[in-house]
């Protein structure tokens, strides 16, 4: 069974492939994510580090994370 975690960060994935999440947008706060989604900041973090790790989000300290502009 995947992780709760990548099972998010898949769906995540797939609307930024699909354009529901575009270039520059702008992801809520860690802590609203969670929030929103019922489930703990440390999955929520996960989350966001997996994004991170794939290329898809980039975080940028004291302004949020934002979907990554697709390569060229």
């Amino acid at each position: 069974m995947v992780d709760d975690y990548r099972r998010i960060a898949d769906r995540l994935a797939d609307d930024i492939a699909a354009g529901r999440l575009g270039p520059g947008e702008r992801l809520p706060p860690q802590r609203a994510f969670a929030r929103r989604r019922g489930i703990a900041g440390s999955t929520a973090g996960r989350v966001y580090a997996e994004l991170v790790r794939r290329g898809l989000v980039v975080g940028e300290v004291g302004r949020g994370t934002f979907v990554r502009a697709a390569p060229v």
